[in-house]
């Protein structure tokens, strides 16, 4: 049985499997700490019996007026535990809150543009290729910011795709 709960600091010492993942983004430990103190409700993990992570999910809430809204950092699963649509369960919960409790507009995320499989993924949980972020990763692969509307977003303004890339300098960070 799969139980998803609020990430904790003692995860940080057991979640070092999940990360080895080459399409995974790895931070430091106070980048972690930062999200668990800050975001705690954005922050959670799935764990197996006996204490097993099995994937994780951080994320945030951040911007302003009609930009409010929810932000996947990281989500990831380890190989042995995909394709049971944890992802999609870690995905959902963070729309909720995104949804329910922040009110925000809409929920985003970079993905590389090489994940075909992630970006298949988050395509079949509604999201789309909003634009295109040129030398995003590392200053060599493009990302995608892909975005999916939220019930406050009723005219759908912030699924509407930037018709030209632009470059990491172009985006807003709160």
């Amino acid at each position: 049985m799969t139980t998803i709960r609020r990430f904790c600091c003692n995860d940080l010492l057991g979640f070092s499997s999940v990360n080895l993942d080459h399409l995974t983004e790895t931070f430091n430990m106070s980048f972690y700490m930062t999200y668990l103190a800050r975001w705690p409700d954005y922050f959670r993990v799935a764990e197996a019996p006996g204490n097993r992570v099995m994937g994780y999910l951080m994320g945030k809430v951040e911007g302003q007026g009609e930009s409010w809204h929810g932000h996947v950092t990281a989500v990831t699963v380890a190989p042995e535990y995909r394709r049971q649509q944890l992802a999609k369960k870690l995905m959902n919960m963070l729309e909720e809150i995104s949804d329910k409790i922040d009110k925000a507009y809409f929920v985003d995320l970079f993905v590389r543009a090489s994940n075909t499989p992630a970006i298949k993924m988050y395509e079949k949980l509604g999201y789309i290729i909003y634009r295109r972020v040129l030398r995003y990763y590392s200053g060599e692969e493009d990302g995608l910011d892909m975005r999916k509307a939220l019930s406050r977003d009723v005219e759908k303004k912030s699924m509407i795709p930037l018709k030209r890339p632009v470059t990491p300098d172009e985006l807003e960070y709160d």
